[in-house]
């Protein structure tokens, strides 16, 4: 059999075990992605201890961790690009700018808080070590954007204000992240030049300014020309002109009805071109996607994609979801870090939670509302992943220390999604109670 037929079964396996275990946790009432995320885990640690299963499908798990072009990995990159861009497309840039100053109190005290966390617990922990007491702490502070959204999209819950101060914020937390993930980088590792990661912040932050003020720019002209087109139908009823009134109304049903199958292409084309100009200057590729799929919501009337690009994200984003749980193997962790581990998972589910909690309290939320805020941003993801990688590579961490920082991610991946569901279904009955209240007086 050719290669491509073992990667086509391998594909074939991890699906079906990830919808299996997936319909599973949807029937417990949980969500789905935690159900993917244990197949990743089944997967990789089956093989691992079974290498003849391995041999079967021609699966290399040493190729798997050590290669970031993998198949697996690029198939999961890309679901998670695609996700960013279909938040995008629910976000349009005026909601964004409303919520900006308390995303920007969660997302500060959502690094701040579990930074310095992750340093004291490792400092006790380990004295005298500062670099892997400033590794750990790097791998604490960085947010999951995928885990997140995607249970809140589950719950169609993307369009209360809570949902639009968790994107903010989670947008906020992974371009500081990132900027501050280069700095740590550098300190840890030797020879690093210093020089490189300013310039490159700089970079950074002025694609950022260009990419906002041009969504800006296009969100002015997109509603100036949707003003004028409603004035010209106006003006055409008023005087009785059927024929410019015909002329406009066709108009407008060209333009709101195009095939939805050709924007398809137009939108897969910009997401992968905006991740990769992201990418290219030193951001995560979901920032970019996520830039434009904003872009796009200002013309999302005139030229829908969302159903069809909605199943494109079907398809794929469970390999991200895979991908973190295949990230974790049983063979490198020592039962002597258990203690480590779970002080390091206690210590990264409050952090955040209390940050995103006071952050939200800061912006004058609702109690309720800041306990979601404050659960969803619990998940730790690709940016903890690569953290780990990182200090692996520098040789800070050992292998275990590595499997153990990862398990710390699939932990809080775990917790996260039953807590936010939580959170949501008790801040909307509480909502709902008060609104019940009020008609009643």
């Amino acid at each position: 059999m050719e290669s491509i037929g073992y990667i086509i079964i391998q594909i074939f396996i991890l699906l079906l075990v990830a919808k299996v275990l997936g319909s599973i946790f949807e029937k417990l009432k949980m969500p789905s992605l935690i159900g993917e995320i244990l197949a990743g885990v089944l997967f990789i640690n089956l093989i691992i201890f079974f290498p003849g299963a391995g041999e079967v499908i021609h699966f290399d798990p040493n190729d798997f961790m050590n290669d970031e072009s993998h198949f697996l990995h690029v198939m999961g990159e890309l679901g998670v690009i695609f996700l960013l861009f279909m938040v995008g497309l629910e976000t349009r840039f005026s909601d964004l700018m409303k919520v900006g100053r308390t995303a920007l109190y969660v997302a500060l005290l959502g690094i701040a808080v579990p930074l310095l966390g992750g340093f004291a617990l490792m400092i006790a922990y380990d004295p005298g070590n500062v670099n892997l007491a400033l590794l750990v702490g790097t791998a604490m502070f960085a947010m999951s954007t995928g885990i997140a959204i995607e249970v809140l999209r589950n719950m169609n819950a993307m369009s209360t204000k809570e949902a639009k101060i968790i994107i903010g914020a989670a947008v906020i937390d992974d371009i500081l992240c990132l900027s501050l993930l280069a700095v740590i980088s550098g300190i840890v590792a030797p020879d690093t030049d210093m020089t490189s990661i300013a310039i490159n912040t700089v970079i950074v932050t002025v694609f950022l300014i260009i990419a906002f003020g041009f969504i800006s720019r296009i969100r002015k002209i997109a509603d100036r020309r949707r003003h004028r087109m409603i004035e010209r139908y106006r003006h055409a009823d008023l005087h009785g002109d059927l024929a410019l009134s015909s002329e406009v109304s066709g108009f407008h049903e060209i333009k709101t009805h195009p095939s939805e199958l050709s924007v398809l292409g137009i939108a897969i084309l910009v997401c992968l071109g905006m991740a990769a100009l992201s990418s290219t200057v030193g951001l995560a590729g979901i920032i970019g996607a996520f830039l434009a799929g904003m872009l796009f919501a200002e013309f999302k009337d005139s030229a829908p994609c969302e159903e069809n690009f909605n199943t494109v994200t079907s398809f794929m984003l469970p390999f991200f979801f895979i991908y973190v749980g295949m990230m974790v193997k049983f063979d490198d962790f020592e039962i002597g870090l258990l203690p480590l581990l779970v002080a390091l998972i206690a210590v990264a589910v409050l952090t955040k939670f209390i940050s995103g909690y006071h952050g939200a309290r800061k912006g004058k939320l609702s109690k309720d509302s800041s306990v979601l805020i404050g659960v969803s941003m619990i998940p730790r993801g690709e940016v903890g992943i690569i953290v780990a990688s990182i200090g692996l590579t520098v040789g800070v961490f050992t292998n275990q220390m590595f499997t153990t920082i990862i398990l710390m991610t699939l932990a809080t991946s775990i917790i996260a999604p039953p807590l936010i569901s939580w959170a949501y279904k008790r801040m909307y009955s509480h909502t709902h109670e008060k609104q019940q209240g009020l008609r009643g007086i």
